[in-house]
């Protein structure tokens, strides 16, 4: 006698990540990816020698929001809605707590844009600064997840962690963003590279509360990720890695040792993942040429 069974025809729910456009996705960030990394690579000598033309101040606030662009396609690629949803509050929470630290000095200190990273402005904060923070987060929590074999990750690991990465790439991004390329000036004074310390102390708060909602939103999706997984372990190194050199090449020593420090551990850290991370970019590079000559062919 044969068995029969009957299935009921799984419907996926709109919450889960999405299979079908796996491909395509992969596809767009891998484009946006190479393109990110031309002007990564084309940017670094330039920023390094101090030869920025007049044009070329607004190329920090494009490469803020082709990263954050790309960070929103990975959280929706993995998490499905849940991954839009997540970046969409990103994007407005940031620009929220940015546009009330600009007006009142609360709770950053007092400071204020300069025009200089283009793009325009939404009330008084320039538009890729919102991309910031979407870059930052999923990355810090990409990263973090890696740190860590056995707890990496476990949400309280993550919370730990996440946001120290964030406030780590902040040290080092002010006298690069402020003395550097003018993004903004400090109108209150601090002992670190002239920033307030209440500065940091919201830094880390606001990562903080950012990486709990994502971690709230989309839970598994970004701590398992099935769809590009060490992404974010290659933009935010790449990041920090920036900030490094300039900081190295203009002087501020103190944050030039922190990013090597931290540059130092996290590579001894993540040893095991370099060797990934290197058959991931073929692996997208294949398909972008299989693509490539596909639209060619039709």
């Amino acid at each position: 006698m044969t068995h029969m069974t009957t299935h009921r025809p799984h419907r996926q729910s709109s919450l889960s990540p999405l299979r079908a456009g796996d491909g395509l996705l992969r596809q767009i960030i891998a484009g946006l990816l190479l393109f990110y990394l031309f002007l990564y690579v084309s940017s670094i000598p330039i920023l390094v020698l101090d030869r920025v033309p007049a044009w070329g101040s607004p190329m920090g606030g494009l490469l803020n929001m082709l990263q954050g662009s790309i960070m929103a396609l990975w959280l929706y690629a993995n998490a499905g809605t849940r991954g839009a949803v997540a970046a969409g509050l990103t994007l407005a929470l940031a620009w929220a707590v940015e546009q009330i630290g600009v007006t009142t000095g609360v709770p950053f200190g007092r400071y204020a844009y300069t025009g200089a990273l283009g793009f325009g402005t939404v009330g008084a904060v320039p538009l890729p600064i919102p991309f910031a923070w979407l870059l930052l987060i999923p990355t810090a929590i990409g990263t973090a997840r890696l740190l860590h074999r056995r707890y990496g990750a476990r949400p309280w690991w993550l919370l730990a962690v996440a946001p120290l990465l964030v406030l780590i790439y902040d040290v080092l991004l002010e006298p690069f963003a402020t003395e550097v390329m003018g993004y903004w000036q400090w109108i209150e004074r601090g002992p670190l590279h002239g920033v307030p310390t209440a500065n940091y102390v919201a830094w880390y708060a606001t990562a903080l509360a950012l990486t709990l909602l994502t971690l709230a939103l989309c839970g598994q999706r970004v701590t398992h990720p099935r769809v590009l997984p060490r992404l974010p372990l290659l933009l935010y190194g790449l990041n920090l890695l920036l900030v490094t050199l300039v900081a190295l090449a203009y002087g501020y020593l103190l944050a030039a040792l922190l990013g090597l420090a931290t540059l130092a551990a996290g590579g001894w850290l993540i040893r095991a993942h370099i060797a990934a991370l290197r058959d991931d970019a073929q692996r997208l590079m294949a398909g972008v040429s299989r693509a490539l000559r596909r639209h060619e062919s039709g």
